[in-house]
């Protein structure tokens, strides 16, 4: 698939940001551990939303849409395997080996899919599996877990996968007695994952903080969840406001992005913060980029509350027309800076030298024929593709609907042609 951006255009308008990919994912892994009805309010429309729904069809649950609401019911989601097809689509897929081990205690599922960034092992999931008592055998690309003992009360993660996290939250949720997980990732999709959980009736608490302390239940209820918006979704039509040296306001629901404004700050937007009378979980955002973008001197990425490595093609876009000379590192996957042979394509200057990048600003990109390697590239691609003159046209473009709701109808609701 294709996607043209005919760049140029100073961005303006209003745009609401959907529901976060990285939270409603494990969420929807999660909703194996109920046997009722759960409603996910403000849940995007993406592909690997679909993805993980089609697994819940595969195990046995029905699943609808209702104005904008997932609609999934459990009851019978008595099945203990995924297909090969079906955890290919998505990484997220790993994840129902924790829910399923739980409801059922048993798991079976082929090495899940997702984007080409790097290698995303699932030793860290199978170690915490087998020290609360699972039995994991891995064997021509596939992953069988069974319940086997009652294991540790303690586990500690090597490093703070957010995966594993979720899959040892998942796992621990319907387990007996005590759960304690150390050195767990503090992302605030963790976060919203445990509060998702506890509208169900699970008690956990810690979450945030590298140690979360989860006390088993017998069973859990039904519910009826928002989702708060997507910080990274945010942070690319943002990025596109500014790079376009535009103006935009965008209206998030459950969550401030005090941090994500402060990475545009450093980057010379300006950014203001409006809390909405009516609802005090709504706010107004506006984002500026008309004084231009400033080079940032160091930008590292790394676990929370470190900088975001979803963000770091984002920022490697938009400081392409900085004023100066930035330098990011990355520290988590290794495929990340794929993205620059493309941009360069463009005619930004950004030297890639083993896992970090010198960009030194231009002022002017130029509109090309370029090609997403995963899917933060692609969105990378459509903020530099807008501030860019001429028309680009990004191939591969399905990969942005893995995780972005129609960003060609989003793009052209602030003013930006763009065309599939």
């Amino acid at each position: 698939m294709v996607i043209e951006v005919e760049g140029g255009s100073r961005a303006a308008g209003e745009l609401t940001i959907q529901g976060a990919k990285n939270a409603v994912l494990p969420m929807i892994a999660a909703t194996v551990l109920c046997r009722e009805s759960v409603v996910l309010e403000g849940c995007p429309k993406i592909r690997d939303v679909d993805a993980m729904t089609s697994i819940l069809k595969e195990i046995g649950a029905k699943v609808t849409w209702d104005d904008g609401r997932l609609v999934i019911h459990t009851a019978e989601a008595d099945g203990c395997e995924i297909s090969g097809k079906a955890a290919g689509e998505v990484r997220a897929s790993v994840l129902f080996l924790g829910s399923m081990l739980g409801r059922n205690q048993e798991a079976g599922i082929c090495l899940p899919g997702g984007c080409s960034i790097g290698a995303r092992p699932v030793d860290y999931h199978v170690a915490a599996f087998e020290k609360l008592g699972a039995s994991v055998v891995q064997k021509n690309g596939k992953i069988c877990c069974a319940v086997k003992r009652d294991g540790e009360e303690v586990v500690e993660l090597p490093y703070p996968s957010v995966g594993a996290t979720e899959n040892v939250i998942l796992f621990s949720v319907l387990r007996n007695g005590r759960t304690e997980l150390r050195n767990a990732a503090k992302e605030p999709e963790i976060v919203e994952l445990c509060c998702f959980l506890r509208s169900m009736g699970a008690r956990l608490s810690g979450e945030g903080t590298n140690r979360i302390l989860i006390c088993g239940v017998k069973q859990l209820h039904g519910t009826t969840y928002r989702l708060k918006s997507d910080r990274i979704v945010f942070l690319t039509y943002a990025a596109m406001a500014a790079a376009t040296g535009g103006e935009a306001v965008f209206h998030v629901y459950g969550d401030t992005f005090r941090r994500e404004r402060g990475y545009l700050e450093q980057a010379g937007c300006l950014v203001e913060y409006i809390r909405e009378e009516d609802c005090f979980q709504t706010c107004r955002i506006g984002v500026s980029g008309k004084n231009g973008i400033r080079a940032v001197p160091y930008i590292r990425t790394g676990p929370y509350p470190e900088f975001p490595t979803d963000a770091q093609s984002l920022f490697l876009a938009l400081l392409s027309k900085s004023y100066g000379e930035s330098i990011i590192e990355e520290s988590v996957f290794e495929n990340r800076f794929l993205v620059a042979s493309q941009l360069r394509k463009m005619g930004a200057d950004i030297e890639v030298a083993e896992q970090r990048a010198c960009v030194r600003g231009v002022s002017r990109l130029h509109g090309e024929t370029v090609c997403a390697t995963d899917l933060r590239s692609g969105a990378a691609l459509l903020v530099a593709a807008a501030s860019a003159e001429g028309t680009t046209r990004i191939l591969d473009s399905d990969l942005i609907l893995r995780g972005y709701e129609r960003p060609v109808e989003k793009m052209n609701e602030l003013g930006i042609h763009a065309k599939m």
